[in-house]
């Protein structure tokens, strides 16, 4: 994954690829995401934006994805909890 400003990245053997937007680190990541998903637009991207905030010694994550077609939203959800939120949570559990 690129560090950079519209870079590009690639994730899961091509089913998603996008670029970045914004990027401040240690604070928030704004990506554009591209699905290959039936019924997916062509040229179509939501968009990530991933803030960090100290908490403590700890660190507070919020999600946001916006411009997911309707008729998606349900199983990009689901994805998202999936193959990011629960084993990132389990990840962390024993570290």
């Amino acid at each position: 994954m690129s560090t950079k400003v519209n870079g590009k990245f690639n994730i899961f053997e091509g089913y998603c690829h996008g670029y970045n937007i914004e990027l401040i680190e240690g604070k928030k990541i704004v990506q554009a995401w591209h699905f290959a998903e039936d019924g997916w637009p062509d040229n179509h991207y939501s968009i990530c934006t991933f803030k960090f905030e100290a908490s403590g010694n700890k660190t507070k994550l919020t999600f946001e994805q916006t411009d997911v077609p309707e008729d998606k939203a349900d199983y990009i959800k689901e994805g998202w909890k999936t193959y990011y939120w629960e084993p990132m949570k389990e990840y962390l559990k024993g570290n």
